[in-house]
């Protein structure tokens, strides 16, 4: 069985391997047994040392009372596997980025070896797979398929959920990026520019300083307050007090285009007018 716990942004899932490690280190510890009752009996030469063995029992039971498990860790943008021994030892740690999963199915091998954990079996071991553009990886040991099912959910709606929310980030990035280029247009491209991006983008940013405005499509500067561009148009454009207020549009840090409120409202609006497709 496997436990999932949830926190936060953070999903854990574990799978123990207690009842595995004790059959399989069974298997293992007749083999060795049986392995010198034969050298002895076969080739005398080859007697077995007292003190090689005691130590090889020992550590191989160390490994059947301890407990062992691999862990999932589901963050913001990567996964990460890892093996743990005696609750504490980390012998194996795989971060993996959500973008680079291309692949999960379920996959069963006969006489399967784990060297992560050191758990060897000569049953069908059935396994987790998560493929990447680089490499394939495992995770669990004779996992259910119910497990498997529910392992498989989380981590696909985990790597939907990311992928939508990259093709998001990436579309905001560009659409950044390309309104910083705005600015580094000339003043009349610049101009009619960043008036189509405040049309798009319903919003512009605004500050008055004395008796002029600053109008810009991006936040320059922390004096600039947001605004809505229908707010903007019905509180400032469409007001005769402000008719005749001058305004600097798109402001690079050496020059902008100056130009009336009124004269801003009118260029607006014939941009507004070109677009429509009901002319």
């Amino acid at each position: 069985m496997i436990e999932i716990k949830k926190e936060k942004d953070e999903i854990e899932i574990v799978k123990s391997h207690k009842k595995i490690i004790k059959v399989d280190q069974l298997l293992i510890l007749f083999l060795i047994i049986l392995i010198f009752i034969l050298c002895n009996f076969e080739f005398p030469i080859m007697i077995f040392n007292p003190i090689s063995a005691i130590l090889s029992i020992y550590l191989i039971l160390i490994s059947f009372f301890s407990i062992s498990y691999e862990r999932i860790t589901i963050k913001e943008n990567y996964i990460l596997l890892e093996a743990i021994r005696n609750n504490k030892r980390i012998c194996y740690s795989q971060k993996i980025f959500l973008d680079e999963i291309k692949k999960i199915y379920f996959k069963t091998s006969f006489f399967g070896g784990r060297s992560d954990l050191l758990t060897y079996s000569a049953t069908f071991d059935k396994y987790l797979k998560i493929e990447t553009n680089k490499k394939t990886y495992s995770f669990g040991k004779i996992i259910d398929y119910e497990d498997y099912l529910k392992i498989n959910r989380i981590l696909i709606e985990k790597v939907r959920e990311y992928k939508a929310e990259k093709i998001i980030l990436d579309k905001e990035r560009n659409r950044e990026e390309e309104l910083e280029a705005m600015y580094n247009l000339g003043i009349e491209e610049r101009y009619i520019e960043i008036l189509n991006a405040i049309i798009d983008e319903e919003k512009l940013f605004i500050s008055k300083k004395e008796e002029n405005f600053l109008i810009d499509v991006i936040n320059k500067s922390k004096d600039l307050e947001e605004i809505d561009f229908y707010v903007f148009y019905v509180n400032y454009l469409s007001k005769k007090e402000y008719a005749n207020q001058k305004v600097l549009v798109g402001y690079n840090g050496i020059d902008g285009k100056e130009v009336t409120m009124s004269k801003l409202k009118e260029d607006i609006n014939k941009l507004r007018d070109d677009r429509s497709t009901f002319k």
